[in-house]
């Protein structure tokens, strides 16, 4: 009986001292450089950069300081990521990942489809957000001259077939505030409860199938494109939709509101709007 134990210790004893080894003396740089350059073969435009990678167990990868950039704007900057592969599918046709990291004061999990096909490789990522909040990401900030802060949550599907790309989201933003800048209508903050939006990104092309928004101040539904340049003051949009302000902003706004909407019933009918240009020289339209 003793012998057995025995036997047992030193299979424990071994077995975690080959741990402890692999951990300490795990090839993390050879690693990150691997990861790197798959990404960049996968899609030139995309860079990877990773602070610290460590192994994790069950068997995966634990990522921090996580950068992504597009065509060189940064998209993504995550405090931490653990990647967890299904062992078995990395033998099969498609490679199933899954993954759940923080940043931007929340957080992401989901699942990464990787199917290995003889001219190109496909990725498909299902992302959960919580708690994220926007006025943290860089990407969002690049786009517009108004400040957005509050609460996100909702989910994304990322879909790449070199060169083809798309990224398909249903978002939720709550206990929102947007800071104008320039104001409109000398409104200056807009507040609000809650934004849900489908939309719909291709990489320069931003389609708003559905945008609810809901607040104290105004109630509305917004649809419509946003093509994007290389600079925020070149961005394209085109958009149309109905706002209905509520008693308290119309009375702020006071002789800013136009007279031929004076007799309109915009609380409950609402005010039919469209934006078209440049953020530079926009142009709105009522009717």
């Amino acid at each position: 009986m003793n012998f057995f134990k025995s036997r047992i210790a030193w299979a424990v004893y071994i077995i975690g001292a080959a741990l402890l080894f692999l951990y300490v003396l795990f090839p993390s740089d050879p690693v990150k450089e691997y990861l790197t350059d798959l990404i960049r073969q996968t899609h030139p435009n995309v860079t990877l950069e990773i602070g610290q990678l460590k192994p994790g167990f069950p068997p995966g990868l634990k990522l921090y300081d996580i950068r992504v950039y597009h065509s060189g704007r940064a998209v993504a900057d995550l405090e931490n990521l653990k990647i967890s592969p299904d062992i078995l599918s990395l033998f099969l046709a498609t490679t199933h990942i899954a993954f759940k990291g923080n940043g931007y004061g929340g957080n992401v999990k989901g699942v990464a489809d990787i199917i290995k096909k003889a001219e190109s490789r496909e990725i498909v990522i299902d992302a959960d957000l919580v708690g994220i909040q926007v006025n943290q990401l860089e990407a969002l900030n690049a786009l517009t001259t108004h400040k957005i802060s509050g609460n996100l949550d909702g989910t994304l599907t990322f879909t790449l077939d070199a060169p083809r790309q798309a990224l398909q989201g249903e978002l939720a933003l709550t206990d929102g505030k947007i800071e104008l800048s320039p104001p409109v209508l000398a409104l200056k903050v807009l507040l609000f409860d809650s934004i849900e939006a489908e939309l719909t990104f291709n990489g320069r092309s931003l389609t708003i199938e559905r945008c609810e928004l809901e607040g104290n101040q105004l109630d509305g539904e917004v649809a419509g494109s946003i093509k994007f340049s290389n600079q925020p003051s070149g961005n394209i949009l085109d958009l149309a939709g109905t706002i209905r302000p509520h008693e308290a902003l119309l009375a702020q706004l006071g002789n800013q509101v136009p007279k031929l909407l004076a007799n309109k019933n915009l609380q409950t009918q609402g005010l039919p709007f469209k934006i078209k240009g440049s953020v530079d020289s926009l142009t709105y339209s009522f009717y």
